[in-house]
Order: structure tokens, then sequence, then C-alpha cells
């Protein structure tokens, strides 16, 4: 068995429970019920049709973000997604009272996108600029937009980020300790110090020539559960201007 997460947006995230034929005698009609994680309460009344696929059962729930109780994340673990179902199936006349709990390991977390993709929908990364280039290194900001989907605010423990050009990392940077807000969006300002003899290597004679060039910010925004931390993966194509 195995839990399947997205398609995810602004408004709400689909989780499914994805169940083998022994749990689920006949895969049928539909569900009506309350679906809880890490056994959080209240939880969320959800329904709709159950799914055969491949052999098993699904069970798809759109959960709304602003369902979500701050509990969720006080209980949640970084190792795995718990899930309970608990209601009826009713196929025909026939109504079936069913409490299922799934407990998936990371591994058995399946997601309908990478999760660089998902998390580019709430956040946003601005270009670069760099002043004159010295001969050791410099110092420029990172902003990046992140608009929390979330009724509550989250903390974060530290977001980290890497600036490749062409496949080279010329600079890195870190931020430590901060909040993403559940009433506007934060702006993530990290300092990364940039490599002038690395920035050199990578780029060539394109931003001396040209001023600019192409990039990619990759990193990590890590939160602290209390069964382990969970990472999410950052990546953002960005050009960096020489002023």
């Amino acid at each position: 068995m195995a839990i399947r997460v997205g398609p995810i947006n602004a408004s709400q995230a689909d989780i499914s429970m994805v169940l083998t034929a022994e749990a689920v005698k006949k895969c049928a009609g539909t569900y009506r019920g309350v679906m809880q994680f890490y056994e959080a309460t209240p939880g969320v009344n959800v329904s709709g049709p159950l799914k055969s696929n491949a052999g098993a059962c699904e069970l798809t729930a759109s959960v709304p973000w602003a369902a979500l109780s701050e509990k969720v994340i006080q209980l949640a673990r970084g190792d795995m997604l718990q899930v309970r179902f608990k209601g009826d199936l009713v196929d025909g006349k026939t109504v079936t009272k069913v409490n299922w709990m799934l407990p998936a390991p990371k591994a058995a977390v399946l997601l309908t996108e990478p999760m660089k993709n998902t998390v580019q929908r709430f956040a946003k990364a601005t270009d670069l600029q760099l002043g004159t280039l010295g001969l050791k290194s410099s110092t420029v900001n990172a902003d990046i937009t992140v608009q929390s989907p979330l009724g509550f605010d989250l903390r974060v423990m530290h977001a980290t980020c890497e600036l490749e050009i062409h496949g080279k990392v010329v600079a890195t940077g870190i931020k430590e300790n901060f909040v993403l807000s559940a009433k506007h969006a934060t702006v993530l300002r990290i300092p990364i110090t940039l490599n002038h003899k690395s920035l050199l290597s990578a780029t060539g004679n394109v931003l001396t020539q040209l001023g600019k060039v192409d990039g990619k910010l990759v990193g990590w925004v890590r939160v602290k559960l209390p069964g382990g931390d969970v990472d999410f993966p950052l990546e953002f194509p960005i050009k960096l201007t020489l002023l």
C-alpha cells in the first residue's frame, strides 16, 4: 500500500490512499467520511468515487489547505506520512463502515510531479545583479518570494542555495531561522557569496562581454518536525547581470 500526493495547487492538495485488494474486497461505488493526518483532530470531511487502478483500489480526496490545522504539523513526521480514513463505502444500497489507517514510509509516498515543480507554484526568485568584478569574491542577495498556502505560520530551520552557471557552482548562501507567514508573502533575502574565479571560469567571456548570463538557483528549505526534518527543493532559472 502507498500514498500518492498531488496534484497540488494554491487551494488544495489531492491525497490518494492506494489500497490492496485484500484491504478492499470490492472497489466500487463511493466513499464518504473523515480523513485525518497523523491522527490530528478535527479531520477533513471528504467524499468521492473509489477507483480501480492496476489491481489496486484508490481513494482520492481533495484536501483544502484551509482545512489543515497547525496540529497536523505539530504531530507530523519527516520519515513517514500517516493518513486515516473513517467512514462509509457506498455501493448501491450497501453501506460498509471502514476505518483504514495507512502509515507510508517516505519511500512509499508517491508524487504526481517532482517536488521542485510544485514549490515553483508557491515561490519565485528574482534575477541577480552584480557590481564590478574584483579579484576574489563578493556578496549579493538572492530574493525568493514565498506565498505559503497554509492557514498558519510555519517556522523554518534554514534555507540554503547555490548559484549554478553551466553546471558549475559559483556561489553559495544560507538563511537560518525564519517564519513563512500565512497572512502575506514572505521575501527570503539570502546573502550568497560569489567566487569570482569560479564565475569567470563558468561564464568565459560571456558575462564580461554581454553583461549578463543565464544561471540556475538551486537549494533546500528545511522544516524541523518532531519525527525528523523535511527538505523542500528549490530550483529557479535566473539571470545574473553585471552592472
